[in-house]
Protein backbone atom coordinates (compact mmCIF):
# COMPACT_ATOMS: atom_id res chain seq x y z
CA UNK A 1 0.00 0.00 0.00
CA UNK A 2 1.41 3.34 -1.14
CA UNK A 3 1.75 6.31 1.37
CA UNK A 4 -0.85 8.18 -0.57
CA UNK A 5 -3.58 5.39 -0.27
CA UNK A 6 -2.99 4.78 3.67
CA UNK A 7 -3.98 8.50 3.96
CA UNK A 8 -6.52 8.57 1.87
CA UNK A 9 -7.67 5.20 4.28
CA UNK A 10 -7.64 7.47 7.74
CA UNK A 11 -9.51 10.34 6.05
CA UNK A 12 -12.67 11.17 7.82
CA UNK A 13 -14.88 14.22 6.38
CA UNK A 14 -17.43 15.42 8.96
CA UNK A 15 -20.11 16.79 7.45
CA UNK A 16 -21.91 19.56 9.69
CA UNK A 17 -24.90 21.76 9.21
CA UNK A 18 -23.59 25.79 9.87
CA UNK A 19 -25.91 25.89 13.21
CA UNK A 20 -27.88 29.53 11.67
CA UNK A 21 -30.07 27.17 9.66
CA UNK A 22 -33.85 26.68 10.95
CA UNK A 23 -35.21 23.53 11.63
CA UNK A 24 -37.43 22.77 8.86
CA UNK A 25 -34.74 24.52 6.04
CA UNK A 26 -32.03 21.75 8.55
CA UNK A 27 -33.74 18.81 7.77
CA UNK A 28 -34.15 19.31 4.28
CA UNK A 29 -30.63 20.47 3.72
CA UNK A 30 -29.78 17.45 5.69
CA UNK A 31 -31.86 15.11 3.80
CA UNK A 32 -30.80 16.22 0.37
CA UNK A 33 -27.22 16.75 1.39
CA UNK A 34 -26.99 13.27 2.89
CA UNK A 35 -28.68 11.41 -0.47
CA UNK A 36 -26.18 13.43 -1.89
CA UNK A 37 -23.33 11.74 -0.39
CA UNK A 38 -24.94 8.37 -0.97
CA UNK A 39 -25.40 8.51 -4.72
CA UNK A 40 -21.35 9.07 -4.83
CA UNK A 41 -19.80 7.20 -2.01
CA UNK A 42 -20.03 3.11 -1.75
CA UNK A 43 -22.68 2.19 1.30
CA UNK A 44 -20.16 0.99 4.09
CA UNK A 45 -18.04 4.05 3.51
CA UNK A 46 -20.73 6.01 4.61
CA UNK A 47 -21.81 6.62 8.25
CA UNK A 48 -24.75 8.43 9.83
CA UNK A 49 -26.59 8.65 12.88
CA UNK A 50 -28.47 5.52 12.36
CA UNK A 51 -25.49 3.21 11.80
CA UNK A 52 -23.85 0.92 14.25
CA UNK A 53 -20.83 1.68 13.29
CA UNK A 54 -21.02 5.68 13.46
CA UNK A 55 -20.22 6.29 17.10
CA UNK A 56 -17.80 3.93 17.15
CA UNK A 57 -15.89 5.23 14.79
CA UNK A 58 -16.56 8.66 15.85
CA UNK A 59 -14.98 8.61 18.91
CA UNK A 60 -12.51 6.06 18.21
CA UNK A 61 -9.99 8.71 17.78
CA UNK A 62 -10.95 11.31 20.51
CA UNK A 63 -7.99 12.91 22.32
CA UNK A 64 -9.72 15.56 24.63
CA UNK A 65 -12.61 13.93 26.39
CA UNK A 66 -14.81 16.96 26.53
CA UNK A 67 -15.18 15.98 23.23
CA UNK A 68 -17.20 12.57 24.48
CA UNK A 69 -19.91 14.24 26.41
CA UNK A 70 -23.61 13.45 25.52
CA UNK A 71 -24.39 17.50 24.51
CA UNK A 72 -21.47 17.96 22.41
CA UNK A 73 -23.35 18.16 18.54
CA UNK A 74 -22.24 15.79 16.64
CA UNK A 75 -21.49 15.68 12.56
CA UNK A 76 -24.44 14.67 10.06
CA UNK A 77 -22.72 11.58 8.44
CA UNK A 78 -18.85 10.61 8.41
CA UNK A 79 -17.21 9.63 5.24
CA UNK A 80 -14.39 7.10 5.49
CA UNK A 81 -12.59 7.80 2.21
CA UNK A 82 -10.83 4.80 0.79
CA UNK A 83 -10.24 7.12 -2.60
CA UNK A 84 -9.65 10.75 -3.14
CA UNK A 85 -12.94 10.36 -5.47
CA UNK A 86 -14.48 9.81 -2.18
CA UNK A 87 -12.99 13.27 -0.45
CA UNK A 88 -13.96 15.20 -3.49
CA UNK A 89 -17.71 13.69 -3.32
CA UNK A 90 -18.08 14.66 0.03
CA UNK A 91 -16.79 18.58 -0.83
CA UNK A 92 -19.11 18.41 -3.85
CA UNK A 93 -21.58 17.79 -1.78
CA UNK A 94 -20.85 19.85 0.95
CA UNK A 95 -20.66 22.68 -1.13
CA UNK A 96 -23.99 21.88 -2.98
CA UNK A 97 -25.85 21.89 -0.10
CA UNK A 98 -24.43 24.36 2.27
CA UNK A 99 -23.11 21.83 4.56
CA UNK A 100 -19.43 22.01 5.82
CA UNK A 101 -17.07 19.84 5.61
CA UNK A 102 -14.10 19.31 8.47
CA UNK A 103 -11.77 16.74 7.88
CA UNK A 104 -9.86 14.58 9.78
CA UNK A 105 -6.70 12.20 9.27
CA UNK A 106 -5.11 10.27 12.24
CA UNK A 107 -7.10 11.90 15.02
CA UNK A 108 -4.94 14.94 15.38
CA UNK A 109 -7.30 17.48 16.29
CA UNK A 110 -7.32 18.00 20.04
CA UNK A 111 -9.01 21.56 19.46
CA UNK A 112 -12.05 19.67 18.76
CA UNK A 113 -12.63 21.50 14.91
CA UNK A 114 -13.79 18.17 13.46
CA UNK A 115 -16.63 16.72 16.21
CA UNK A 116 -18.21 20.07 16.68
CA UNK A 117 -21.20 21.40 14.38
CA UNK A 118 -20.02 25.18 15.16
CA UNK A 119 -18.13 27.13 12.57
CA UNK A 120 -15.07 28.21 14.30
Amino acid sequence: MSRTEAILRLLLALCILPCNTSISSAASTADAFLHCLAAAIPPDLLHTPPSPSYSPLLLSSVRNLRFVTPGTPRPLAIVAAGEASHAQAAVRCGRLHGVSVRVRSGGHDYEGLSYLSLDP
